[in-house]
């Protein structure tokens, strides 16, 4: 599923967000994290990664297996998503599950 919203206030560059699968079954059976919320924290996430605006949310590169990959940490969820920034910037929510859970 594809969901676009607006991106940078002076640039106006658009944001595509595509879930997986996982992602998609995380929202299906969680109430907790709803996915318009998730959407907020990924557009803050790459605003903060590209330094259109700094903010105060953890996120972090990966490394390892994951290497390519970024994590957000919101409670004791994280957010697995890579972002490719072009014209459009295309946000890939890879995994979303508990912190025990979404390494695997």
């Amino acid at each position: 599923m594809n969901e676009e919203s607006s991106f940078g206030s002076s640039s106006e560059q658009e944001i595509e967000i595509q879930y997986s699968k996982q992602a998609e079954k995380f929202f299906a059976k969680q109430r907790y994290l709803p996915k318009s919320e998730v959407r907020l924290l990924l557009v803050k996430a790459v605003r903060h990664l590209t330094k259109v605006e700094l903010s105060n949310i953890d996120v972090k590169f990966l490394t390892g297996s994951l290497q390519g990959f970024y994590r957000i940490r919101k409670g004791n969820v994280r957010i697995i998503f890579s972002y490719r920034n072009g014209t459009m910037v295309i946000v890939t929510v890879e995994n979303i599950d508990v912190r025990g859970n979404v390494y695997e």
